[in-house]
């Protein structure tokens, strides 16, 4: 296992660990930079523990209340180990974290909950499906982000279980949770991985007046998947086109303008909309930023 630290920081950070200081783990670890040397940093953390699971509880508790969220976001992880051990305790922390104030935090632990649905699916799911409509966007925002990692190990039975997993979250409109729903979950998780059923999915959507709802329909285009399914997405898009809400038809037009970016045929779709009154505005807002 390669770690990305310098070996004068792995020394230290061995020697504090085995002093089983968590505020001097701190000093050293809060500042490395998100990715290789904060993984690093945990990969190193659960080495000197090894499977000493007590001192491995004291680290998740110390871990998981520290002032610092850039040290907060670290038990996440040792608590993705202790899962086995007591799953009660560890849910417990780790929802606490998933809920964190720090984005942060919340980040780097609802990829753990991805891990944990991926590893232990029938236990997680029920879990997450109660959050897809807590009261909580940020534990709501959570099943998108375990949803779509869990998607994509292409478990064909799976599929039904994850779609419906996300349906409640179809018509909410906060931010946090939308932006990461339609064009992530959807449009780059699930439609990447399986589209045929989640093309089926966003049919039957399209079909429901809920502004929030058809928002992510539309945004499930503006990604991979959407770009991997153009043809079958510019006919949901096409009925779309024709709402007169500024929330649904700026979102059509924002995956329309996705696509015309790789696809010439769109381009020409567009140009032919200008003469459709009923298509005209998502059309012209679509061309403008395109000519940008």
């Amino acid at each position: 296992m390669k770690l990305y630290l310098s070996p004068e920081l792995q020394r230290d950070l061995r020697k504090v660990i085995a002093q089983d200081d968590v505020d001097k783990f701190s000093k050293l670890a809060s500042p490395l930079k998100w990715g290789k040397p904060s993984w690093s940093a945990s990969q190193l953390l659960l080495q000197v523990l090894d499977n000493e699971v007590e001192r491995l509880w004291l680290w998740a508790v110390n871990l998981s209340n520290h002032k610092d969220p850039h040290t907060r976001k670290y038990a996440s992880r040792i608590l993705l180990k202790l899962w086995e051990k007591d799953k009660n305790r560890a849910e417990r922390l780790l929802t606490t974290l998933a809920n964190d104030e720090h984005w942060l935090v919340r980040e780097e632990t609802h990829e753990i909950w991805g891990e944990l649905l991926k590893k232990n699916f029938q236990q997680v799911f029920p879990i997450l499906q109660t959050w897809s409509t807590h009261s909580s966007a940020n534990l709501r925002r959570c099943v998108a982000i375990a949803a779509r990692s869990a998607g994509n190990l292409r478990k064909v039975e799976w599929t039904e279980p994850l779609i419906h997993l996300l349906e409640p979250l179809l018509s909410d409109k906060t931010a946090y949770v939308r932006k990461n729903l339609g064009p992530y979950a959807i449009g780059d998780g699930l439609l990447r991985c399986y589209p045929n059923l989640t093309l089926k999915h966003l049919r039957r959507w399209a079909h429901r007046r809920d502004e929030g709802t058809l928002w992510n329909v539309a945004m499930a285009f503006a990604s991979y998947g959407g770009n991997k399914n153009w043809r079958e997405g510019m006919k949901i898009l096409t009925k779309l086109a024709t709402d007169k809400r500024l929330y649904v038809w700026r979102s059509v037009a924002s995956a329309l303008l996705y696509l015309a970016r790789r696809h010439p045929e769109v381009r020409g779709t567009l140009k032919a909309w200008s003469n459709d009154p009923r298509r005209a505005k998502v059309a012209e807002t679509a061309l403008r930023y395109l000519t940008v």
